[in-house]
């Protein structure tokens, strides 16, 4: 059967919105498909607990002493519910409609909720970070030409192996800066043959010691402390969020993929089509949003974060 109306394309529209973010955001390799699964309503995971006792003494006469392991399910109330509503007017019929609900839906999930859904993300690590002290590390320090990012990074890894953090499932988020003073690293050594058999210079840096990938993150993603604009206060009304005072902004993150846990569900939840809108001819789309990112307690010690260590004013 042919999809026609407007309310049916949107719909089908909506996984194509979902590639735009895997594509832009910098924390989409972070998504949990496993949590994904365990929706329950609209803005409701559920989440395994598991508990073991530690070994006992073996006895030669009674053998092994009884442990317990459990699992346990508690729900987890996504944190983060966020939306918009887009009006398209009626210019000509239901085709020229969705190509404009299109372009709009698009531009919106780029350049307005994939750099917001970042923010959240990394300032949510770095919240769960500073709970976990004792587990987690955090290094506030103002970067200067004479650091050396190897040398950060060398001391972020060895601190991860000491705490016997596995090195497998490891990513280094970076920003530009911090991308631009590795390149430039004394401590790197290179050949750069440029000639007829191979024109290309290329400096790129994607990967350290051959299993943690870098990602380079703007700054203005990149934060430790922001503010999620309601979008109808006076001063919010553009939505989005800002960094706010007290502000760190983050030099670097050094983890493991696993301790990050990223939820993500979006859902057109109601459509207004023209013939029934009371207040526009238009169509109204609502659209909205829920997400988190979950750190559990024990899994802190797998979080290592650089920040300045000068606040936003």
């Amino acid at each position: 059967m042919s999809i026609n109306t407007f309310a049916e394309k949107v719909t089908k529209f909506i996984p194509i919105l979902d590639l735009l973010y895997v594509q832009n955001a910098k924390t989409s390799d972070l998504d949990d498909s496993a949590l994904a699964a365990q929706f329950v309503g609209t803005n409701k995971i559920k989440l395994p607990k598991v508990s073991v006792d530690g070994a006992g003494t073996y006895d030669r006469d009674n053998g092994y002493v009884q442990g317990s392991a459990g699992v346990s399910w508690e729900e987890h109330t996504l944190q983060y519910d966020r939306g918009r509503k887009f009006r398209i007017d009626v210019i000509d019929n239901d085709e020229v409609a969705f190509d404009l609900y299109r372009r709009v839906a698009s531009e919106y999930v780029r350049t307005k909720e994939v750099p917001e859904i970042d923010a959240v993300r990394f300032a949510e690590i770095y919240a769960a970070a500073k709970r976990n002290g004792s587990l987690a590390t955090v290094v506030e320090k103002d970067l200067g030409t004479s650091d050396s990012i190897l040398d950060l990074f060398d001391a972020a890894e060895a601190t991860m192996n000491e705490k016997e953090v596995p090195e497998e499932g490891r990513v280094l988020y970076v920003t530009n800066t911090v991308y631009k003073m590795l390149k430039s690293d004394a401590k790197i050594s290179r050949r750069i043959d440029v000639g007829q058999a191979n024109p290309n210079i290329d400096r790129r840096v994607e990967m350290l010691d051959g299993i943690t990938p870098i990602i380079k993150v703007p700054q203005s993603r990149f934060n430790s402390l922001i503010q999620l604009n309601d979008g109808k206060t006076a001063g919010q009304t553009a939505g989005g969020y800002k960094t706010i005072t007290g502000n760190k902004p983050i030099n670097f993150v050094y983890a493991r993929k696993a301790a990050l846990r990223a939820v993500i569900k979006r859902n057109a939840d109601k459509i207004v089509t023209p013939d029934v809108n009371q207040s526009a001819d238009a169509y109204d789309v609502f659209y909205r949003l829920h997400h988190d990112l979950i750190v559990a307690d024990n899994d802190t010690s797998g979080i290592y974060i650089h920040t300045a260590a000068t606040a936003q004013a």
